[in-house]
Formats: structure tokens, C-alpha cells, sequence
């Protein structure tokens, strides 16, 4: 990452939550540089028209007021739709990603979340039409119930999401081993892992029936050995979803050999 000093408040907060170094900077005012340019070049011609436009109605209705209305509802109506699809979305909006955590900043607020104090983590992705490219959301939320929207107005949020899934994953798949290990249960919004095997809405799967766990297309999927039917949830309804597919895998793997 190119040398990036961020603001003295920011700079304060991060080393005050111990976050350790800065490792990249979201600025969504850089996702697409060229919208402001669309947006001078549109707008500027619609306000021009404007008052033409407005004068011509006045004293008349001919020829010359249709074109100036025409015109004039024509560039500032693509300007606007630049001005609230690609400039807007991310107004006031910062994210910077530190070594243990980040810093949301918003029009409000800024807040802190450490990778420690990250108790979920949902994930969706939105494939764009027939095109290749997938919008990415993620929503955390800090053990003090503070949540936090990421989203495709940031640049890079891919990369952003996978940070911060390897963290949180990180720190609390010990927690659920531990907790499985001593004969507790686990949840993932629907589903609810335990030494027993994999249940959602009534139905078990024993250990020895579950084929794969596993994160696609924006679904979670459950894959069994006994039949073709498995068990699947959006990516967005199960918290911590990657952590829910390692833990199926060492449970699995524990409880099979």
C-alpha cells in the first residue's frame, strides 16, 4: 500500500484500540473517478438550459420551449441518476483496515472494530446480472451489539470481507470447538451444529450422512450421503458462515474416524 497518513482522529483511535498497522485505505469517492466527470458534463449544459427553459415557458408554448424542455429534463436527469447511482452512495464514508481491526467512518460516527470484539459476521454476494462480477456486502457486529453495513460502495470490499472473515473465523472457531467438544451446541442462524451432527428446522443429519458444508453462489449448503436433498440458507442468514463450514469440517472429520 502506497504511504498513507490518516487523519490525526483516526490516527488517535487506531492506536488507542491497538489496532496495529494500517493496512489499506477505502475511499469510495475513488470507486469510479470518472462519474464526476459524466456529472459536470451532463449537469452543466442542463443548468445552462434551465433558465431558457424556464423563460420560454413563460411566454409561450412553441417549438422552442418543447426543445429547451427536452433538453434541459434530458441532461439534468442523467446527471442526477450519475449523482444518486455512483457518487452519493458513499458520501461521508471511510474505511480503514488495520492489522487487528478497523475504523468505519460515516456522516454520524466513527467506530472502532476490533477483530476481538467482532462477535458476527454476515456475508452476501449479488451476482451482477449475467456479468461475471459479484457486489459484495458484509454486516458486522461488535460483542455491545454496535453493526456495521460494508458495502459495494467501498473499493476493494472483496478484499475487505476476506479480512475480516479470516479474523473473526480465527478467533472464534476455537470457542465453538471447545464448546462442541464439552457436549454443547452450536448456532449459525438455522442451522446448529453438535457432536450429533447438523440440524436446521427439525431435521438431523448424522455426522456419517453429511457429504459437505459448503459456501457457493451465495448459498450455504449442507450436502448428504443418504439422499440427494440437503439442507441450504443464503449466505446472509447464517452468521459467521465460514466459521460454520470449518467447524463442520473438523467435527465431521472427528466424529467420522
Amino acid at each position: 500500500m502506497r504511504d498513507v497518513t490518516p487523519p490525526s482522529p483516526i490516527d488517535s483511535l487506531a492506536k488507542d484500540q491497538r489496532l496495529g498497522d494500517l493496512h489499506s485505505v477505502h475511499d469510495p469517492r475513488t470507486v469510479n473517478p470518472r462519474s464526476r466527470t459524466w456529472l459536470v458534463f451532463l449537469g452543466l449544459p442542463g443548468l445552462v438550459l434551465l433558465p431558457f427553459a424556464v423563460r420560454f415557458l413563460i411566454h409561450g408554448f412553441g417549438w422552442a420551449t418543447v426543445l429547451s424542455v427536452l433538453l434541459t429534463a434530458g441532461y439534468l436527469g442523467a446527471a442526477g441518476r450519475v449523482l444518486v447511482r455512483d457518487v452519493l452512495p458513499g458520501y461521508g464514508r471511510m474505511l480503514y483496515v488495520y492489522e487487528n481491526g478497523l475504523i468505519l467512518v460515516t456522516r454520524r460516527d466513527t467506530t472502532a472494530f476490533t477483530w476481538d470484539a467482532i462477535r458476527e459476521l454476515r456475508v452476501s454476494g449479488v451476482r451482477m446480472g449475467s456479468a461475471d462480477a459479484v457486489s459484495w456486502r458484509c454486516a458486522l457486529v461488535r460483542d455491545d451489539g454496535t453493526e456495521a453495513v460494508l458495502g459495494p460502495e467501498f473499493p476493494r470490499v472483496q478484499d475487505v470481507v476476506e479480512t475480516v472473515s479470516a479474523a473473526v473465523t480465527e478467533r472464534l472457531l476455537p470457542k465453538y470447538m471447545s464448546r462442541i467438544e464439552t457436549g454443547g451446541e452450536v448456532r449459525f442462524g438455522p442451522f446448529a451444529l453438535s457432536r450429533e451432527g447438523i440440524a436446521k428446522d427439525g431435521d438431523r443429519v448424522p455426522w456419517q450422512d453429511v457429504a459437505e458444508v459448503e459456501i457457493s453462489n451465495g448459498m450455504v449448503r449442507v450436502d448428504r450421503r443418504d439422499r440427494l436433498a440437503g439442507m441450504t440458507a443464503t449466505a446472509g442468514e447464517v452468521p459467521n458462515a465460514v466459521a460454520f463450514s470449518e467447524l463442520a469440517r473438523y467435527v465431521r472429520q472427528a466424529r467420522t474416524e
